[in-house]
C-alpha cells in the first residue's frame, strides 16, 4: 500500500497522490516524509544506547553464537526455540518480521519455507535492515522494508505469519499495532510476539520503566520520553486487545535458564517481580 493515501501502489510510480517508491540499499521505502521525520528523535537516542551498550555487529550466528550479551542471548536462544516448535506445523505462506533488525530472525521464516520480509524503521548497516544483506549475499531470500509497525503497508488478508521479535513493546500504540497486524493476516493467520517484557501487574512495569528514566538520563542525558519509547505489556492487558479484536491467543511460557530464575527467586523475597519473557501467539479466526 502507499504510506500515504492507503490504496495500491501502481506498477509504476509514482503513485497518484503524488509518493514515490525509492529503494536504497536494498531496502524499499515506504514510510512517509512525516513519519520519517517523527520518528528520528528516537532512532538518534536508540543508536547512541546500543553503540554505548555495544549491540549489533555479532549477528550472524544468532541467536545461537552471540559475541556479546550472552546472558541476555541464553533467554532468546529458548524463546526462539519455543516459536520454532509453534512454528513448524503451519501452513506456509508469507511472513512478515517486524522490528527486524539485522534480520537475522528473517533468515529463519526464508529457511523454514515462507516467503519472508523484514520490517523495520531502523535502516542501519550495524544492526538495522541493511545488516540484513549478509544473509542475503550467503543465499537467503527476503524483502527488507521500512515502515513503522502502526502502519503496515500491506494490504489486508496477505500474511500468514507475523513474527514480532523483541520489538512489539517498541510500539507507540498498542492498539494500532495489533490492530493493522490482525488486518493483514490471512484467516487462521498468527502473530508470535517474541522477547517483549511481561509483568503480571502494572506497577512492577512501571518501577522498571522509573529506573531506566533515571538510569538513561544520568548515563546519556536523554529525556524521559524517548526512554520511555521502549515499554512493556501485562497479560491482562493484552488479553483485553486480543479480545477486542476477537483474537484467540495464548501464552507459552519459557523456562528462562537457571541465573534468570535464580535473579527472579531474589527479586521475590524483595516484593518485586522481574519481567517474563514468554512467546505469545494469537490466532486470527
Amino acid at each position: 500500500l502507499c504510506p500515504q493515501c492507503r490504496n495500491l501502489l501502481p506498477l509504476r510510480p509514482p503513485c497518484s497522490c503524488g509518493f514515490v517508491l525509492r529503494e536504497s540499499a536494498g531496502v524499499i521505502n515506504l514510510i512517509t516524509d512525516e513519519e520519517s521525520v517523527a520518528t528520528q528523535p528516537f532512532l538518534e537516542a536508540y543508536y547512541k544506547v546500543r553503540r554505548e551498550e555495544k549491540w549489533g555487529g555479532d549477528d550472524w550466528d544468532l541467536p545461537f553464537y552471540p559475541l556479546r550479551h550472552r546472558d541476555i542471548w541464553d533467554i532468546r536462544q529458548r524463546t526462539f526455540r519455543r516459536f520454532e516448535s509453534i512454528v513448524a506445523p503451519r501452513e506456509r505462506g508469507l511472513a512478515l518480521d517486524i522490528g527486524a533488525g539485522s534480520c537475522w530472525m528473517t533468515r529463519y521464516l526464508d529457511r523454514w519455507g515462507f516467503g519472508a520480509i523484514a520490517m523495520d524503521i531502523n535502516v542501519s548497516e550495524l544492526d538495522g535492515l541493511r545488516a540484513g544483506q549478509k544473509f542475503i549475499d550467503g543465499g537467503s531470500r527476503f524483502l527488507r522494508v521500512r515502515a513503522p509497525m502502526e502502519r503496515l503497508p500491506f494490504p489486508p488478508g496477505r500474511i500468514r505469519l507475523i513474527a514480532s521479535n523483541a520489538s512489539f513493546h517498541y510500539a507507540s500504540d498498542f492498539r494500532a499495532a495489533l490492530s493493522e497486524f490482525e488486518r493483514v493476516l490471512t484467516p487462521g493467520g498468527m502473530i508470535a510476539i517474541i522477547d517483549s517484557p511481561f509483568y503480571e501487574n502494572a506497577s512492577d512495569g512501571e518501577k522498571m520503566l522509573a529506573e531506566r528514566v533515571a538510569e538513561f538520563r544520568r548515563k546519556y542525558e536523554m529525556p524521559e520520553a524517548l526512554a520511555r519509547h521502549s515499554r512493556y505489556l501485562t497479560f491482562k492487558g493484552l488479553a483485553a486487545l486480543a479480545d477486542s479484536l476477537n483474537l484467540k491467543w495464548r501464552v507459552y511460557p519459557v523456562w528462562p535458564g537457571l541465573r534468570r530464575n535464580c535473579e527472579q527467586i531474589r527479586a521475590r523475597l524483595t516484593w518485586r517481580r522481574l519481567a517474563q519473557f514468554p512467546v505469545v501467539v494469537l490466532e486470527k479466526g
